[in-house]
């Protein structure tokens, strides 16, 4: 199974009605007489089972496999959305393993484990050993370290960490504002 990595789809969302949620992850979305098959991260199916029949909005990510067939993958959040497409671009992470790892922590609480290098709490996800959780780490580092969070995100802890860096580099001679 080889999916197109970098793949830039021409679909971001889709709203219709939601009309079947299959176990153990997959929806019917229903938008203008025409119904899509959307794999979703498994946490989700059972809130997803509630609005059945009412109008949603998923956020997808579609992808073709080389030489056989179109996939779709949606979730509830945007920022899910991209964090799937950034781990799917990962070595040897497919949408299988993204899913479950979504499916298993939020955008959020991935970042934490990432951060803090939390083996243990990898390999809970499917699929997932001691030693792919150690090369997952050092490969997803990247991914969390370069995004921007707000300052009142951050535990007490860190904004303090946060303002003795400053006042260490104010100290080095750099301004406040650079």
């Amino acid at each position: 199974m080889f999916y197109e990595k970098g793949f830039k789809g021409v679909f971001y969302s889709l709203k219709g009605i939601l009309k079947e949620a299959f176990p153990p992850n997959r929806l019917i979305l229903e938008k203008e007489g025409l119904c899509f098959e959307i794999f979703v991260p498994y946490s989700q199916l059972e809130d997803f089972k509630k609005q059945r029949g009412k109008r949603v909005e998923i956020f997808l990510s579609v992808l073709i496999r080389k030489g056989e067939k179109i996939e779709a993958y949606g979730f509830k959040e945007r920022s899910e959305r991209e964090l799937f497409l950034k781990l799917i671009n990962l070595s040897k992470v497919g949408p299988s393993l993204a899913l479950n790892l979504l499916s298993t922590f939020s955008p959020s609480a991935l970042r934490e484990i990432v951060l803090k290098r939390d083996v243990k709490a990898l390999v809970k996800v499917p699929g997932i050993g001691p030693k792919r959780a150690e090369r997952l780490l050092v490969e997803m580092k990247p991914l969390f370290v370069s995004l921007v969070f707000k300052e009142e995100d951050l535990s007490i802890q860190q904004q303090e960490m946060l303002e003795e860096a400053r006042h260490c580099l104010i100290g080095l001679g750099l301004k406040a504002n650079e």
